[in-house]
């Protein structure tokens, strides 16, 4: 598991988190909510033991699997964990296939085998197709497709590139507003997808995501973080409330779940039947 206790994080002066506790468990696809400078992607970073800015401050506990994470060296911490970036400015006519190849790097060289997983994970971001495209000629949302086949590549479990099974040590994939740049057949697709090989490949997830209803569709496990604390987890069921969402993203909704009774009050029935089971926010 993958875990933060009692974190606090201060920017200078300005505090980001106090005392945030919370878990990525693995097998499960945990998506987490916040308002702009909330600190989301400030703990995502702390997670990951990337460095934060000379003037912070930190205290507080972060274990990868039982251990400090600090005590992982850069090598150790990149075979264990994939971060997808908010954002990932590139200067250099890479192809597609090159940059997710990237993703083998800090596994021993595999020649052919790193080349066929490349091609397997572009497959599974749905961007086969611009496996040989220079990257400088790419849209917002396909090199969002190509980074996200990166971080795939990444966590490819052995034996093999057609037959992956769950390694023996859990393993972590972070994703940043992975569905920003994203049309919405490709948001739902990848955050299906991430869900179904957390569950396959046994890595836990942590996505940063704006969109409630898009969180709540695929998300095992919500968490809200409202002024440096995380105001609630757990699923869907339990985290989509009108005064716990209002309180996080500063919105009045009105929470529908479509299978109850009270689900066709004002709206289209067809709205009350969509997606059974799942909650959805509407504005109020």
């Amino acid at each position: 598991m993958l875990s933060a206790y009692d974190l606090t994080i201060a920017h200078a002066e300005f505090p980001v988190l106090h005392g945030l506790s919370l878990d990525i468990r693995p097998g499960e696809l945990l998506v987490l909510l916040g308002r702009n400078g909330a600190g989301k992607s400030t703990l995502l970073k702390a997670l990951a033991g990337e460095p934060l800015s000379p003037r912070a401050r930190m205290s507080g506990a972060i274990m990868l699997n039982g251990a400090p994470l600090a005590q992982y060296s850069a090598s150790a911490l990149a075979r264990l964990r994939a971060v997808l970036p908010q954002t990932a400015q590139l200067s250099f006519p890479f192809s597609a296939l090159e940059i997710v190849t990237m993703g083998r790097l800090p596994f021993p060289r595999a020649g052919k085998r790193d080349h066929d997983i490349a091609a397997l994970a572009l497959e599974q971001a749905g961007a086969l197709p611009l496996m040989h495209r220079d990257v400088m000629t790419l849209s917002g949302g396909e090199w969002a497709r190509v980074q996200f086949a990166r971080v795939l590549a990444q966590l490819w479990p052995d034996p093999g590139p057609s037959v992956p099974s769950a390694p023996s040590v859990p393993r972590y994939l972070l994703l940043d507003e992975p569905t920003a740049a994203l049309d919405l057949a490709h948001q739902h697709h990848l955050l299906a997808l991430t869900r179904a090989l957390a569950k396959s490949w046994g890595f836990g997830a942590m996505a940063i995501v704006h969109d409630i209803n898009l969180a709540a569709r695929h998300a095992d496990r919500m968490a809200l973080l409202a002024d440096g604390r995380i105001l609630a987890t757990g699923t869907p069921h339990e985290v989509m409330r009108p005064d716990l969402i209002e309180t996080t993203l500063g919105l009045a909704v009105h929470v529908i779940t479509p299978g109850t009774p009270d689900a066709t009050m004002g709206y289209p029935a067809s709205m009350a039947t969509a997606t059974t089971g799942v909650p959805f926010a509407l504005p109020a």
